[in-house]
């Protein structure tokens, strides 16, 4: 019983021991810890930034990666001038692209289907307008063709026209006489006052004429009986 309690003794100091050492040498690392995240804020390249804390203040490690990552693109972008996002210089490249399409547009005359016909021994480029339900014969074309004489003021009722084209009507012709390719045609026209519109062919006029507009082929398929292709101008 003597020499057990006097060998049990020492054994417990050497654990006490054991145990202050290990408690010593973990607070040693948390403190190498501490002092390693507290100090690299002040080893950053911040400069022109304002740093979030000083060395007292702990820098979490994400925070500090954040911040270098911004200094080190502005750096960039101070190296290389005025820095434009690839998406705004895509856009900045498809707006000449997209002005030179529209400038180089057709014109007017070029986006009419225009047909070529005959009208009092003279040639007469017509267009068909299915948006109009009257066909148009303007004052100038009138005055070419000779047929001022044939000029007529149109009935009360129907002086009230209304147009989708600002123009003005001054009368109608009741009956023109008109070759398309060899299919003869009999028409009425208002006559509008302008001196650049040509002859155009309305609704009313197609529809008699069982006109079919083939945007493929580029022609114009009329006639009530004997069907004939008329190629656009």
């Amino acid at each position: 019983m003597f020499y057990s309690g006097i060998l049990t003794e020492p054994s417990r100091k050497e654990v006490e021991i054991r145990e202050a050492a290990s408690l010593r040498q973990q607070r040693r690392m948390k403190q190498a810890v501490q002092f390693i995240h507290k100090d690299s804020a002040d080893l950053l390249p911040l400069d022109g930034l304002k740093k979030l804390g000083t060395s007292k203040d702990t820098q979490p490690h994400n925070i500090l990666q954040k911040r270098l990552m911004e200094t080190n693109l502005s750096k960039l972008r101070s190296s290389r001038g005025n820095w434009t996002p690839k998406s705004d210089i895509s856009a900045q490249t498809n707006k000449p692209n997209q002005t030179k399409l529209g400038s180089s547009g057709k014109t007017e005359d070029e986006e009419l289907i225009i047909v070529s016909c005959q009208c009092a021994g003279k040639e007469l480029k017509a267009v068909v307008d299915t948006g109009l339900q009257h066909n148009l014969l303007s004052s100038a074309c009138l005055d070419r063709l000779g047929l001022k004489e044939h000029l007529k003021a149109l009935p009360d009722e129907d002086e009230m026209i209304s147009l989708p084209y600002k123009v003005k009507v001054i009368g109608q012709i009741e009956c023109l006489a008109l070759t398309v390719g060899a299919v003869p045609v009999e028409c009425a026209a208002l006559v509008v006052e302008d001196n650049e519109k040509p002859f155009s062919f309305g609704l009313q006029t197609l529809r008699s004429l069982k006109c079919v507009i083939n945007m493929e082929k580029q022609h114009l398929v009329l006639g009530k009986t004997d069907r004939e292709e008329i190629p656009f101008v």
